[in-house]
């Protein structure tokens, strides 16, 4: 069975009416996909509002470059309405992901990735910071 397949065959919609498949990702690569999920979760140093999502500045010394990438080759399997844009400043300045979708992905994303009530409080942070992240 392909992934497209797979996909479509174990679909189902979230609280926002998003609808997530965990079926996209291979079963053999399922406990390393959680683990790229909770290492993204306790690398971001800053989230960011976009108009459409948000972007989360990265501790790249705890989630490599390449960890991010695969994380959003699995990722797009299981949430193929996201959209992604990984973003490395220039002078070796900070590593950003932007997650952004259509109208709720916001609430989404802060209810996937348990980011409303974090130890960090990042959600409660975030509305105070400039809402652009190149700045």
């Amino acid at each position: 069975m392909n992934y497209e397949a797979a996909a479509q065959k174990d679909a189902r919609p979230s609280k926002s009416g998003f609808t997530c498949n965990i079926d996209g990702i291979p079963a053999k690569d399922r406990a390393h996909y959680e683990q790229l999920v909770e290492s993204l979760r306790h690398a971001i140093l800053e989230i960011r509002e976009l108009p459409n999502g948000y972007a989360f500045r990265i501790d790249a010394t705890h989630v490599g470059t390449g960890q991010l990438v695969e994380w959003v080759e699995l990722e797009k399997r299981c949430c193929p309405f996201f959209g992604f844009e990984l973003r490395w400043d220039r002078q070796n300045g900070p590593v950003w992901l932007h997650l952004e979708g259509t109208e709720g992905i916001k609430d989404f994303i802060l209810d996937e990735f348990g980011l409303r009530e974090t130890r960090y409080s990042w959600f409660d942070h975030a509305k105070y910071l400039p809402k652009d992240p190149a700045k």
